[in-house]
């Protein structure tokens, strides 16, 4: 019993050695294809190997440790030869991304700062940066009978935002009919834009939870949340989404964002004095507007066009 009870003791104190680990070369290469680029808030990025993707949070390896970057922190993703990752499709005037989904609070906080307002010498409204080379989506009412407009851009800096006013920014093309226009503003170099994705309206229903960004009455990044109560109802001659998002008077030309931050239509009306009729233009016109730009373009010099000059004042007679 005694030397069972010995043997037993010996077995367990030397186990059984097992071969050393080879060790990897410390300075062994990664594969490029396997290196991203995540682009941050404030001109910050991140590059490292992106081990796994949730809805809340990428785990990048960065040599050194791991990160976990929050996802809803994430403006865009590339990798080092600047292709796209995370299912972003860039088109000329617009783009379109997979995009995981966010509360209202952190979708408005990645996605204001390409929220823009619109001041005109008629009246003000809303509208949102489509492209890094400062293109401008509004409604064809917020620059009608304008060719130049100014638009204020609200960048996140340390001290939060700081509103910035581009002057004479160009009213680039028009549809009437769809009351949609394009707006091109030349940013200054220090002042770093950020742009929208647009959705697939088709893809939503009635009862989807939508939320606006915009300036109602001037009051500048306000945010208001709804449903769609209709995916199509008819609005001045056109199909609109019926919405509960309040929509007042400077939410015109904003944007109508789904919970994974995506731009599915342009606020466009709402019935005064009726809470809950509201109206927002698809985004499916939207993207033929943009890619049909050419089509559209403003012509300063037909009438037709809805730019018209008033008459010169009468010079006053002597002595008067």
């Amino acid at each position: 019993m005694l030397a069972a009870t010995l043997a037993l003791l010996f077995s367990w104190q030397d186990p059984v050695p097992q071969p050393a680990p080879v060790p990897m070369p410390v300075d062994a290469p990664v594969a490029a294809e396997l290196v991203e680029v995540l682009e941050l808030g404030g001109g910050c990025r991140i590059q490292g190997r992106v081990l796994r993707s949730t809805e809340q949070t990428i785990f990048v390896d960065v040599g050194y440790d791991v990160l976990k970057v929050p996802t809803a922190s994430v403006l865009r993703r590339t990798n080092v030869d600047g292709a796209r990752t995370g299912g972003i499709v860039r088109e000329k005037l617009w783009a379109r991304a997979e995009l995981p989904e966010r509360s209202v609070a952190e979708g408005a906080k990645v996605m204001g700062e390409a929220v823009v307002k619109i001041e005109a010498a008629g009246g003000q409204g809303s509208g949102f940066i489509t492209q890094q080379d400062g293109w401008v989506v509004t409604n064809f009412h917020v620059v009608e009978r304008e060719v130049e407009v100014d638009v204020v851009v609200y960048s996140l800096g340390k001290n939060g935002f700081e509103p910035r006013t581009v002057r004479k920014c160009k009213v680039a093309a028009i549809n009437p009919d769809m009351d949609l226009a394009l707006v091109k503003m030349e940013a200054p170099a220090d002042l770093q834009l950020k742009t929208i994705y647009l959705g697939d309206s088709d893809g939503m229903q009635v009862g989807d939870t939508v939320y606006a960004i915009g300036a109602p009455i001037g009051l500048d990044r306000t945010v208001s949340s709804g449903i769609i109560s209709v995916t199509n109802r008819t609005f001045e001659g056109r199909c609109h989404f019926q919405i509960t998002t309040p929509i007042n008077p400077g939410n015109s030309g904003g944007p109508l964002f789904n919970l994974r931050g995506e731009v599915v239509g342009v606020n466009s009306a709402g019935y005064r004095g009726f809470q809950g009729l509201n109206f927002a233009i698809p985004s499916k016109y939207v993207i033929d507007f943009l890619n049909n730009r050419d089509a559209f373009a403003l012509d300063t010099t037909r009438s037709e066009n809805g730019v018209h000059y008033l008459p010169a004042p009468k010079k006053p007679r002597p002595g008067k």
